[in-house]
């Protein structure tokens, strides 16, 4: 009875009725869009923290470019080239300025040499061509300014016996020598004996298309460096071809000659390390074109704390029965602080599709002619197998290079100061860091502000700067649209209420007189208010969810973003994430939550109403 007379009262004023209800949707509307584009948002933000990680890479650039020639035999001309110059190689330091906020700061990688002769590199049958040091002598005088017919006397360094060239090398074989880089090449006489490195390359011309010509190669002995990147000279510069005297051996020459082909046989056996302080710094891994196939991936902690762990390749454990778990024992030699693995050693397989190889491995004696010393030796626990679908390259952005092992850079706890095989200008293959997401245009104000031209630094952030400014325009969407429905919902519940409420104390008063209870009269005069709202509230609500992904899609699909730092794959669609999903109790709460301070609300003006007694307002004419 009491609650069909609210309702009669609300339908005696249609218009006003009507207006509340419309009005009150829309409030319900903006409240509950607001709430869930917020709540959107947040998940959104924190999913696409979880997945992207924005990182900046280092490059020196050079100060000038050097015009190269190298004479050609084949076409009895020059070809030219060219090469970077630097005035002074800049050292990663200068990364560390004020207002950087790094996540993990810069790293300057080298990779590390660890000799293993009982590990196996290669597969069974390797097209990597050696390059060895040999003794040989000519069949008859000559100048070797085209091919000649010259006879292996020795092998001084090993080559692998797997090798399907190893049959062109044999002492007492005879192999086709050029002198192919030397425009004036000296003449060679038969029964004398030669020395030389022996840059191998495949014969094209003539009926000898299938054997390996030998080019003649000025070695250096040793390019170590200090950790400043300055030289330690040396004093030996020998030249292409040395013929081989009585007691030549004995010279220091001689012995640098043998300390280098051992040195050579060693580079073949061993493996290259390469320390880190994240797995994702390293690019192979941040485009994805490496990736843990089995085990785990080391941890930050694991990093932090430099943990002996590691991670190998698919590629070398299958050849050396290694699984997570074991323990691979590194004695590390050497440091190169000038290319990353992928630039010397190239994964030899069947994914190189019978292409010929080989490891351009140069200089590897300190400056006093021996070989390096061991200058770290620990036993790492493997933790994860790691698996890349770009074998032959020598680019390190997209390989990580053969037989590569990756440790955390905190686990080699000993200096390699004495033990730099070669050192060079930061590259983005060599040099990296992580920045928040998000950050890069704040960290680059002030990085050029440093006034260090001569660095380039490249983002990548797998296109979170553009989903950033979506995000950020959905947040202050919904700011703006929870602000507005706030106070739409505060100024028409005050209004509404006294306008159904305040205004019908005679209303009230009559009722009294009619003996109704005041809790009688105050059902009265909520129910049918109360009822309006939660109708205007669910019908707000309901078109709420219904446009509020279609709002949300609409900002973060628009390109609000500027890329003047950022490279990598912004917008192609490399990285997809899933729609954010969202509690759906996100809207009901809302208008619950709306619903309760209306309530409150027109409980106070209820309260304001029943409280006088009848024949007051009576007296006062109801007012």
């Amino acid at each position: 009875m009491i609650f069909r007379k609210s309702v009669k009262q609300l339908l005696r004023t249609p218009v006003t009725t009507a207006l509340f209800l419309a009005l009150f949707a829309i409030a319900a509307f903006f409240v509950s869009s607001g709430a869930v584009i917020w709540a959107r948002n947040q998940a959104a933000m924190k999913a696409y923290a979880d997945v992207f990680v924005t990182i900046g890479t280092v490059r020196q650039q050079p100060t000038s470019i050097e015009v190269t020639s190298r004479w050609d035999a084949y076409t009895k001309e020059y070809r030219y080239g060219s090469t970077p110059n630097y005035a002074s190689i800049t050292p990663p330091s200068v990364l560390d300025f004020d207002g950087a906020d790094y996540i993990i700061g810069p790293e300057r990688r080298p990779f590390y040499g660890a000799y293993r002769p009982d590990l196996v590199l290669l597969p069974e049958v390797t097209r990597i061509i050696p390059q060895p040091i040999i003794e040989f002598t000519p069949l008859e005088d000559c100048i070797p300014e085209d091919p000649i017919v010259g006879r292996v006397v020795r092998v001084l360094s090993e080559i692998m016996p797997n090798t399907m060239w190893v049959h062109s090398l044999s002492e007492g074989g005879d192999l086709l020598i050029c002198d192919h880089h030397n425009d004036a090449p000296e003449p060679l006489y038969a029964g004398k004996t030669y020395l030389m490195f022996a840059d191998q390359r495949v014969h094209i011309a003539g009926d000898l298309s299938s054997a390996l010509e030998s080019f003649p190669i000025a070695v250096t002995f040793s390019t170590q460096h200090r950790p400043d990147g300055t030289v330690v000279e040396g004093d030996i510069v020998p030249p292409a071809i040395r013929e081989v005297t009585e007691g030549f051996y004995e010279t220091e020459e001689g012995r640098r000659w043998l300390e280098y082909a051992s040195a050579l046989s060693r580079c073949m056996r061993t493996l290259p390390v390469l320390p880190t302080n994240g797995t994702h710094l390293l690019m192979p891994f941040y485009n994805g074109t490496a990736y843990i196939a089995e085990g785990g991936d080391i941890t930050p902690e694991e990093y932090e704390s430099g943990e002996r762990v590691c991670l190998v390749s698919d590629n070398f454990a299958r050849r050396n029965g290694l699984s997570p778990g074991d323990t691979l024992r590194l004695p590390l030699s050497y440091a190169n602080y000038r290319l990353a693995p992928a630039e010397i050693y190239v994964e030899d397989d069947e994914n190189t599709m019978g292409r010929a190889l080989w490891w351009p491995i140069d200089s590897p004696l300190d400056a006093e002619g021996y070989m390096y010393p061991v200058f770290s030796d620990h036993e790492y626990i493997v933790k994860g197998i790691y698996s890349t679908g770009v074998y032959y390259s020598y680019d390190a952005v997209y390989s990580m290079g053969a037989n590569t092992v990756v440790i955390p850079a905190g686990s080699v706890r000993e200096s390699d100061g004495n033990n730099i095989i070669d050192y060079g200008p930061m590259k983005h293959t060599t040099t990296a860091f992580q920045i928040p997401n998000g950050s890069i245009e704040s960290f680059m104000e002030k990085w050029l502000a440093q006034g260090h031209d001569e660095i380039e630094i490249e983002f990548h952030d797998k296109g979170y700067t553009q989903l950033q400014r979506g995000l950020e325009n959905m947040r202050r969407v919904s700011m703006l649209f929870l602000a507005i429905g706030t106070a739409m919902s505060l100024t028409l519940v005050f209004f509404f209420c006294h306008v159904f409420i305040a205004k019908n104390k005679m209303r009230t008063a009559i009722e009294r007189m009619l003996g109704y209870t005041r809790k009688q009269c105050a059902v009265s005069l909520l129910t049918g208010f109360l009822l309006t709202a939660v109708l205007s509230v669910a019908i707000g609500c309901a078109v709420g969810v219904y446009a509020q992904g279609r709002i949300a899609d609409m900002l973060s699909s628009q390109d609000y973003y500027d890329i003047t730092f950022t490279i990598g794959p912004l917008g192609r669609g490399e990285i997809e994430i899933e729609a954010t999903a969202i509690s759906a109790l996100y809207s009901p709460m809302a208008g619950l939550a709306l619903i309760i301070v209306t309530a409150l609300i027109s409980l106070a003006f209820m309260y304001g109403n029943v409280k006088e007694e009848p024949l007051r307002l009576l007296g006062r004419g109801g007012e």
